[in-house]
């Protein structure tokens, strides 16, 4: 599929002569498979958490050993940050094609690793060392693989559609979210828990395996984001480190990126991931009726988050990112009191679904706004930075966060302080923002 580029913008012209009205499929795969990937894995981990704990680390207490798996868990959350510099880096100097295949081939070791290593019971303290090695692999390159396959996806793309294509990557989020549950709840009805034990908890993994191979195919067959071979033309010889430069040059830029994460961090896993877990130990709903209403849930996301994409290239970023953390703001409390106080299923599902909804409704917008705060020679370096920090701080540490607000209160309903707490900062943040809607990528 290859583009021809000019100079002085004629990259922005090419890929609207050749993309027309019609979404282009094959980028929108290549862009995104990665980050599905990602999300599927960090899916299935969570469900099948207390039986890896039990396979690698054993303990006397099992709270013990389901906490350090969460430990080991959170590694990949601290690696983010420094896979986002090192492979965003790398993008921005080579070009998003090889990043890209970069990012999934160490995305695929570190899945393979923690699919095969062999038990605590086989070989001893090497089982949860080769634990940690899969997860500081996975983190490193979802970290690389946010700021190179968003700006991949987003230099792609005309101008007139550049919110819709940016909506895809969270769509396959959210696709994944739905896959990995739906994979996970499918795993636990079919086996026995000593079998889930012994195997079962492998096979998301290895079926995660299996989309790589086609995603280096695809991958590899791809041209080169025609807005990245363009800035590389009028560049001529660039030498600053893209790290320095976002720091020092972008790092208003930057701080934005940083401050627009924070909420969608926040809400996702506030107001999905954390939802089972609040809606079963809090308010006393049965675990399956709490994963039904995350599947909803998921499904409400994905409607905002196409919706907010197709919006936005009408009317603008601006606002309907406005828009949804504005609603978030005024509308979290009263529904997480509406169902503390009916804690029934449909209850739970229409809070949920109003909840994911609003926050599609930013998310679809987020991508195509970030990239457009950046240059080409920086920008998936400078997303990286902003977006790694963010969910490092506020999306690793969000269920600790939520249950430790609950401990310290006594208040069933402190968890939704902290979703308030990421609805204000994105307002804040993306009023204080110029909308670049309209402008060509440089």
């Amino acid at each position: 599929m290859e583009v021809s580029v000019g100079r002085d913008g004629a990259a922005n012209s090419a890929v609207a002569e050749r993309s027309g009205k019609r979404i282009d499929v094959g980028i929108i795969a290549v862009s995104t498979i990665g980050n599905a990937l990602e999300w599927f894995d960090f899916t299935v981990f969570t469900f099948f958490a207390a039986n890896i704990a039990r396979q690698f680390f054993p303990s006397d207490n099992p709270t013990a050993a389901l906490l350090a798996a969460w430990t080991t868990f959170g590694v990949g959350f601290l690696t983010r940050p420094l896979g986002g510099i090192v492979l965003g880096a790398y993008a921005d100097k080579h070009g998003r094609k090889a990043a890209l295949l970069l990012t999934i081939s160490v995305m695929a070791l570190g899945v393979a690793v923690i699919a095969f290593a062999p038990t605590y019971a086989q070989i001893g303290m090497a089982a949860p060392v080769l634990m940690l090695i899969g997860r500081f692999l996975q983190g490193f390159s979802a970290g690389g693989e946010v700021g190179s396959a968003t700006a991949f996806l987003v230099e792609h793309a005309p101008v007139e559609r550049r919110g819709v294509y940016g909506s895809f990557q969270m769509i396959a989020q959210a696709c994944s979210m739905l896959l990995g549950a739906i994979v996970s709840i499918g795993i636990t009805q079919a086996l026995t828990p000593e079998q889930i034990d012994a195997f079962g908890w492998r096979i998301p993994f290895v079926i995660g395996l299996l989309i790589v191979p086609v995603g280096l195919y695809v991958r590899s067959r791809l041209d080169e984001s025609p807005v990245f071979k363009d800035a590389r033309k009028n560049q001529h010889a660039e030498k600053r480190s893209p790290f320095l430069e976002s720091i020092t040059v972008h790092w208003r830029q930057v701080v934005a990126g940083f401050g627009l994460t924070v909420y969608g961090t926040i809400g996702t896993y506030i107001f999905y991931y954390y939802m089972p877990s609040y809606a079963t130990k809090s308010l006393g709903i049965p675990f399956k009726s709490s994963v039904i209403a995350s599947l909803c849930a998921a499904v409400a996301y994905i409607v905002g988050t196409f919706a907010s994409g197709r919006i936005s290239d009408a009317i603008g970023r601006k606002k309907p990112m406005t828009a949804s953390a504005f609603i978030s703001l005024i509308i979290a409390y009263p529904l997480f009191l509406a169902v503390s106080h009916v804690p029934t299923l449909p209850m739970l599902i229409f809070v949920q679904c109003c909840l994911m909804l609003s926050l599609g409704l930013f998310q679809g917008s987020y991508c195509a706004f970030v990239c457009e705060l950046f240059p080409s020679r920086v920008r998936a370096t400078s997303m990286a930075i902003g977006y790694n920090f963010a969910v490092m701080i506020f999306g690793g540490f969000a269920g600790a966060i939520a249950t430790l607000l609950i401990g310290w209160t006594g208040d069933k309903l402190a968890v939704v302080y902290y979703g308030i707490f990421g609805a204000a900062v994105g307002l804040v943040t993306i009023l204080l923002l110029k909308d670049r809607s309209r402008q060509p990528l440089l």
